[in-house]
C-alpha cells in the first residue's frame, strides 16, 4: 500500500514539474510578443551549461536562453524563473 502512495506521489510530482515548463514558455512567448517580436527558440540552462547573466542558480530556479526577432533583428534575452519577485528579463 506504501509503494502505491510513493508512486502516486512521484507522479504528481512529475506533472507539475512539466506543466511549470509549459507555463515558462506560455510566459516567455507573452513577454516577447509584448515587445512586438517573434519568438525563434528558447533552451534551459544549467549551471554547467551556463547561467548568461546570473550568477546564482539555486534551487527551485530555472534559467532559459532566448532567441527572438524584433522588426527583422534576431536578438538573445535570459531569464530565471523561480525568485520571490518573479522573472527575472535580461532582454
Amino acid at each position: 500500500m506504501n509503494i502505491f502512495f510513493v508512486i502516486v506521489i512521484m507522479l504528481v510530482a512529475v506533472a507539475i514539474h512539466y506543466a511549470r515548463i509549459g507555463s515558462h514558455k506560455t510566459t516567455i512567448e507573452e513577454k516577447v510578443a509584448s515587445l512586438g517580436g517573434t519568438l525563434i527558440s528558447y533552451e534551459r540552462r544549467n549551471f554547467f551549461s551556463g547561467t548568461g547573466p546570473f550568477m546564482t542558480v539555486g534551487r527551485g530556479r530555472m534559467v532559459y536562453r532566448i532567441e527572438y526577432t524584433v522588426c527583422g533583428r534576431t536578438k538573445e534575452g535570459w531569464v530565471r524563473f523561480g525568485g520571490l519577485m518573479g522573472a527575472n528579463w535580461k532582454m
